[in-house]
């Protein structure tokens, strides 16, 4: 059985991301687009690695390598 809540494998969605952050997701979509967070793509849906976004945030906001 997967574990759902394993950080490797939890997506999260633009406005979870938001929440986190205490930010609009308008400020999330511009990270994105400026390919400062990475981003998992989904059809026409983008979703975020748990992992990349604590990797983002000890980075102090700066892209992670890779």
């Amino acid at each position: 059985m997967i574990d759902q809540e394993r950080s490797v494998d939890r997506l999260l969605t633009a406005e979870e991301l938001a929440t986190r952050w205490q930010v609009p997701k308008s400020q999330v979509y511009r990270l994105t687009r400026e390919g400062r967070l990475e981003a998992v793509e989904l059809g026409r849906y983008r979703r975020y690695s748990l992992d990349a976004v604590q990797q983002f945030e000890s980075n102090g906001g700066t892209r992670v390598p890779g």
